[in-house]
């Protein structure tokens, strides 16, 4: 396969694991002996690797040595062990892992989304939302990304495991009852649409949160197992 030849999705989502590091050690071994044989994946990894250095070093991009102490201080984990250094380690690292994720999705999914139609006033651009969901640190991260435009929810987590049971996300406007933004699956990173009846309440400052129900999600419409994450979705 030459290197302009186009990736299969599931060949492109390799790649961008194998750069962003997400593969384990039997993964990324076959993985690497692809990148050899074939100039189309190899391509694929070095443009990967391209977004995950912007990721990394990008000026606008990293967040300032700072933050990260304050994201520890707000974990519910944390309120009585605020020198737990390792715990702030384990965080960075995985919610890097879960937006690194979100983004190969969101990259991934847009090189695939119809143009839109032609509108005769320019509307302004609607900016995406992100929320990153967390728990005690047993739960994992899990990260949530909605595009206004196309109404797309990308979801991607690390260390979160629901045994045997469906993980619900719920929008949760302000003194009002959660809405369902249906199952995501815990064990990989995936993207739905989002609900036309609870897409109105993916707005800046609300909360979105995680349920473990029972498969296929709750019988009744409301959360009916543990809220096992929460967190704020917000404007980037």
């Amino acid at each position: 396969m030459s290197a302009d030849d186009p990736l299969r999705d599931e060949d492109e989502l390799l790649a961008a694991e194998l750069a962003f590091g997400l593969l384990d050690a039997g993964e990324h071994h076959v993985a690497e002996a692809r990148v050899a044989g074939d100039a189309s994946f190899a391509a694929a990894r070095r443009r990967w690797e391209a977004y995950a250095a912007t990721m990394a070093t990008g000026r606008d991009e990293a967040p300032r040595p700072s933050i990260w102490p304050g994201i520890e201080a707000r974990l519910p984990a944390n309120d009585s062990v605020r020198a737990a250094r390792p715990s702030v380690r384990w965080w960075q690292a995985s919610t890097f892992a879960a937006l690194a994720a979100a983004l190969i999705l969101a990259v991934i999914g847009a090189q695939h989304s119809p143009l839109p139609a032609p509108v005769v006033a320019q509307a302004q651009p609607v900016a995406p939302l992100v929320a990153v969901l967390t728990g005690a640190p047993d739960k994992g991260v899990m990260t949530v990304s909605y595009d206004p435009a196309s109404k797309r929810l990308t979801a991607a987590s690390t260390g979160v495991d629901v045994a045997g049971h469906s993980a619900e996300l719920w929008v949760i406007p302000a003194g009002q009852s959660p809405r369902s933004l249906g199952v995501v699956a815990a064990d990989a990173p995936g993207w739905t649409p989002a609900p036309d009846k609870a897409a109105p309440a993916l707005v800046s400052g609300a909360t979105l949160a995680i349920s473990v129900e029972p498969i296929g999600g709750s019988p009744t419409g409301a959360p009916t197992g543990p809220v096992i994450l929460t967190g704020k979705i917000a404007a980037i």
